[in-house]
């Protein structure tokens, strides 16, 4: 018999070790870091889970108020804590009374219903009907929650959870078309045998999917420190050259754009360096706000920064820029009760003229950015072919010049 091949006992004790072993691990993550929140409601579900088995391995020798009746209260209450922490690991709203909803539903049915409490069937279909619906609702949050934070195992742990809540409700027809006769305390038959086998999985299985996931985002953090300007939050350089390169296949168009701050080195002798970061921060959210989808831009490094417009025409990229250099020049940066204002020089280069290779399409916009600065900042300057010579003979010139002809970047 099924029933006896499948010992309910020994799957009980060992989803109790399971339980403690992954509360402990979770205590220790929140411990660890505050900011692990949902492991907090994690660890709490695990515990909750742990003496919720404990509970239910006494049914035999026990009073049933406190087995039987509380047992499957925590054990409602487990799942309600594992929904919450999904919620707080996807930045999602907890409400308290979803947490209390599952375990007074249960306590309401045992206390309130006779045959609830004298029948295991009737308490099979109760808590088939309450525990299905948290591990529904986690599945289906953790599906939607691909498209804000595409983690590698989202897609495995909602189809996991919404299949575990499919699989746990199918228990309700088998305790109607099939009554599970009492024995040691327990439901004593083949489909609850393997029922029962199925929920030992699922813990050990949702433990998996919770401690993967912490590592997941944790790696994923840290990928996008990785790739992002500490000062500003947007995109570093290398990150810029590497998410350019596809664009650089020598099959579209796009449009390299170069912007320097003018006179930023006066911003931080004149108004300290503290300043100087405002000015860098104010530029970054004013290029930001305006950025086209498909626009990639990035700290260069300094004062520098770079955008890059794929698919956008060198006329219709200078249009852009303007309109950049104007918005720029309309920013006024409040530090400490003082007005700083605010201008940038642009180069722009496109790859129709100067070709696919980067450091040439560089070379090109960084040209014409001097010649911006050059001719008296504040104002956008297209590279044409002929400029990298005449850009050459121009730095030249300010090399061989007084120090007093120089020009201050």
């Amino acid at each position: 018999m099924l029933e006896e091949l499948i010992s309910i006992s020994t799957l009980m004790i060992c989803t109790l070790l399971a339980t403690s072993v992954i509360g402990i691990f979770l205590f220790q993550l929140w411990l660890t870091d505050r900011r692990h929140a949902a492991a907090a409601y994690w660890c709490l579900s695990m515990w909750a889970g742990t003496l919720c088995t404990a509970l239910l391995a006494l049914r035999s020798v026990g009073p049933p108020l406190l087995t039987t009746g509380l047992g499957n209260a925590l054990a409602a209450l487990a799942y309600a804590l594992m929904w919450a922490g999904f919620r707080v690991f996807d930045r999602l709203p907890v409400r308290r009374w979803v947490i209390a909803a599952g375990p007074l539903l249960w306590a309401v049915a045992y206390l309130g219903v006779p045959v609830v409490a004298e029948d295991v069937n009737a308490r099979i279909i109760v808590t088939s009907a309450i525990i299905p619906v948290y591990s529904l609702w986690m599945g289906v949050d953790m599906w939607r929650g691909r498209r804000v934070e595409p983690l590698p195992t989202r897609a495995i742990a909602a189809v996991f959870f919404i299949t575990h809540g499919i699989i746990y409700s199918l228990r309700i027809p088998a305790a109607i078309l099939s009554p599970a006769p009492l024995g040691h305390g327990t439901a004593y038959s083949a489909w609850f045998a393997l029922f029962s086998l199925e929920v030992f999985a699922h813990t050990i299985l949702a433990a998996v999917a919770i401690l993967v996931l912490i590592k997941e985002r944790g790696e994923a953090l840290y990928r996008q420190a990785a790739r992002t300007d500490a000062l500003t939050g947007i995109a570093n350089r290398g990150s810029f050259i590497e998410d350019i390169a596809p664009h650089l296949d020598g099959r579209g168009k796009g449009t390299l754009m170069l912007f320097d701050i003018d006179r930023f080195k006066s911003v931080n002798d004149t108004y300290g360096h503290v300043a100087g970061d405002a000015v860098l921060k104010a530029f970054s959210a004013c290029i930001s706000a305006r950025l086209e989808p498909g626009m990639l831009f990035c700290r260069f490094g300094g004062e520098e920064f770079a955008l890059f417009a794929p698919g956008c025409d060198i006329g219709r990229a200078a249009g852009v820029a303007e309109d950049l250099r104007r918005a720029v020049g309309e920013t006024i940066v409040f530090f400490q009760g003082r007005r700083i204002a605010v201008s940038v020089s642009i180069g722009l280069a496109d790859v129709a003229t100067f070709g696919a290779d980067f450091d040439r399409l560089h070379s090109a916009a960084d040209d014409a950015l001097y010649a911006a600065k050059a001719a008296g900042r504040n104002r956008a300057v297209t590279a044409t072919p002929s400029s990298g010579l005449s850009g050459l003979v121009e730095r030249m010139r300010g090399v061989a010049a007084p120090p007093s002809a120089s020009v201050a970047g």
